[in-house]
């Protein structure tokens, strides 16, 4: 099903995971939500604080270093955030949600990650780093690699599994693997007579008939579109017991499940 996967090959991970956290969810939340006030373009630096370079927190401002890396307890724009000291709150007219705060908790904590150089800009994308980018690049040969006697997929696996120096987990018992699969598949456990049912199948392609079996349920569905609704942020109420603002939300949700069960193409979906 296309619509909650990526791409259908396999990509490179970034060098340095910080790297990817710091460009996809710390660096967009300083530019939202502080260099309106503490960046050179912005003609503002509050408290003499910079936010839109490394050496702007390492130096601080008037209070003195913004951040303490791996220590969140001690980095006063944590604090500031968190507003638990009343004279030093920021944003000055917005909270910021757990979720954000969040964000800066964990970059903090692994460290304060921050490539930014003395060159104050807002950009949040650097061109050539992002033609680098395994989305824009050519596609590459897709050949598996390794033995034929595997599956294609646990081809690709097992390859990079060999280059780290690691080997496969001991393969797993026929009634383990139904359970994994039907857990995985629809989230909910496979009943005894399924379960019987393939331990008696003495079929090379027992396990493919599960599967497939599975992925026809409609229960793939109704597992598989909650990663997707759970993404948009779906709900089917406001919280309360009655759904008068949003009463037709229900088609969307039963449109997603839907859309997993048929198979829909992304491109067909979002549309």
């Amino acid at each position: 099903m296309g619509v909650g996967l990526g791409p259908g090959h396999a990509t490179e991970a970034p060098a340095d995971p910080r790297a990817d956290f710091f460009e996809r969810s710390v660096r967009p939340l300083l530019i939202d939500k502080c260099l309106d006030c503490h960046s050179e373009e912005s003609g503002l630096r509050r408290g003499g604080l910079l936010l839109d370079r490394r050496e702007g927190w390492e130096i601080g401002g008037e209070s003195g270093p913004a951040i303490v890396p791996r220590n969140p307890d001690a980095s006063l724009i944590l604090i500031a955030v968190k507003r638990t000291d009343a004279t030093l709150q920021m944003p000055p007219k917005e909270v910021l949600t757990e979720a954000e705060i969040a964000i800066l908790h964990r970059w903090i904590q692994d460290g304060a990650y921050d490539p930014r150089d003395g060159t104050a800009t807002r950009d949040t994308s650097d061109m050539e780093t992002a033609r680098d980018h395994w989305a824009f690049r050519p596609m590459a040969d897709g050949t598996p690699p390794g033995d034929a006697s595997h599956s294609t997929v646990d081809r690709f696996v097992i390859d990079a599994l060999e280059e780290a120096g690691l080997s496969l987990s001991p393969r797993a018992d026929r009634g383990t693997l139904i359970r994994r699969a039907t857990f995985a598949l629809t989230g909910l456990p496979p009943t005894p007579v399924e379960i019987d049912a393939f331990l008696a199948d003495p079929s090379p392609r027992a396990f493919e008939a599960v599967v497939d079996r599975l992925l026809a349920s409609p229960h793939f569905g109704e597992r598989w579109g909650r990663m997707w609704l759970d993404l948009a942020r779906y709900a089917d109420s406001n919280g309360l017991d009655e759904n008068i603002a949003h009463g037709h939300a229900w088609r969307y949700r039963d449109y997603v499940v839907d859309a997993f069960n048929s198979d829909k193409p992304y491109n067909e979906f979002v549309r």
